[in-house]
């Protein structure tokens, strides 16, 4: 049986130069490099219209939620992207009106239960209980195993997949999945105990 896993975190590639090949200052990269792990320089920002900073800090890195058409298909995967010279279109987005309004939030991403943030972490999509606060993700809730799927592949082995990031494959079905419910376990207490750390720094 044979284990494999793969991250969604991918650091953004390093370029002196947006798409169009307009130069960039070291300063414009740290700052941008600062809003895709959502730790954005205090000192850096101060001199930012407040209502442009926070807008370019959600145009910087963008969590899409899975797609479905009308019918209920899926359409797309949950995915992360982001606007380039995401200052400079928050800033012009302020002045044709554009504004962010937390109190009209419907939907909220979380970053992965107990794991540390990143730009291309796909995280979880939340939205507001019956109280109208923001629910914390359940690590169990995030590592569900009943979002595990097992096929059969060419070569006569099984793989068992979960969407948060792990395989197993294995001689057989019953093998592939029994690996797989390990891996998750083991996951899910790492993610307890990672959580339980970060209350005590508190």
């Amino acid at each position: 049986m044979r284990t494999v896993s793969f991250s969604n975190h991918q650091p953004p590639p390093q370029d002196s130069g947006t798409g169009d090949r307009q130069l960039v200052t070291p300063e414009f990269l740290a700052f941008l490099q600062q809003a895709l792990t959502g730790k954005l320089d205090e000192t850096r920002v101060t001199e930012l219209d407040p209502q442009v900073r926070a807008l370019a800090e959600e145009l910087s890195v963008i969590h899409l939620p899975e797609w479905h058409d009308e019918v209920g298909r899926k359409r797309a995967e949950p995915t992360v992207t982001g606007i380039k010279q995401a200052t400079r279109v928050a800033a012009y987005l302020v002045r044709r009106g554009v504004r962010v309004h937390a109190e009209l939030e419907e939907l909220r991403w979380a970053p992965t239960p107990g794991g540390q943030p990143g730009a291309f972490d796909i995280g979880i999509h939340v939205t507001r209980d019956e109280n109208g606060q923001w629910p914390v993700p359940d690590v169990e809730e995030f590592y569900d195993f009943e979002q595990i799927e097992v096929r059969h592949q060419d070569d006569g082995t099984w793989v068992a997949t979960h969407p948060r990031g792990l395989a197993v494959e294995a001689p057989t079905r019953s093998d592939a999945y029994a690996g797989l419910v390990d891996a998750l376990r083991v996951r899910i207490e790492e993610a307890r105990r990672r959580e339980k750390g970060d209350e005590r720094d508190e």
